[in-house]
């Protein structure tokens, strides 16, 4: 019974990490009225991350979108600019296989019975883990009132649609301080 408790317990730890998703963090200026403003523009991407021009793009239209449901209009003459950067980080695992049990022979020692007691092998593995950052800046004061990151959010090995950005912006988007309107 105690084992089927614990097998299960794995089973479950091992589906939320499977599960794992960006986490957003934000910080805002309290002293900032975000529903005084009326315009915004998105400035030109900066990236350190290589994104494609359609997931530029979509990125582009799913902050238009969120921006829009706040009750702000896009415009060359704008209150707010939103500036989006991705940086990317380049991070390194390592992995242990062990083997501990007994064994009959093994690479050095082709016969017999002994124990194992060694590192069997190490494995090094890179990837490359990216963070959406956007900042919105008053522009008139020059200051910025809002900045939210996903870090997590954008990796080498997962592949960008347009249904996932604008899931990772509307995340973003969720704890910025003025409430979708529509």
């Amino acid at each position: 019974m105690r084992l089927i408790k614990l097998s299960m317990l794995a089973l479950t730890i091992a589906s939320l990490t499977a599960c794992k998703t960006s986490e957003v963090y934000s910080d805002y200026d309290p002293a900032a009225k975000f529903d005084s403003y009326s315009s915004f523009m998105v400035l030109e991407h900066m990236k350190s991350f290589p994104i494609k021009e359609t997931a530029k793009n979509w990125m582009h239209e799913a902050i238009q979108t969120e921006m829009s449901q706040r009750g702000y209009t896009e415009n060359n003459d704008p209150d707010l600019l939103v500036k989006v950067m991705i940086k990317s980080e380049t991070k390194e695992t390592t992995s242990l296989q062990r083997n501990n049990d007994f064994y009959w022979g093994s690479s050095y020692y082709q016969y017999g019975w002994g124990i194992n007691t060694g590192v069997d092998r190490v494995s090094y593995n890179t990837h490359t883990e990216g963070t959406i950052i956007i900042d919105v800046i008053d522009r008139k004061k020059k200051e910025l009132i809002w900045q939210a990151s996903a870090s997590g959010a954008a990796q080498q090995d997962k592949t960008l649609n347009e249904e996932s950005v604008k899931k990772i912006i509307r995340k973003i988007f969720a704890t910025y301080p003025l409430a979708p309107t529509q």
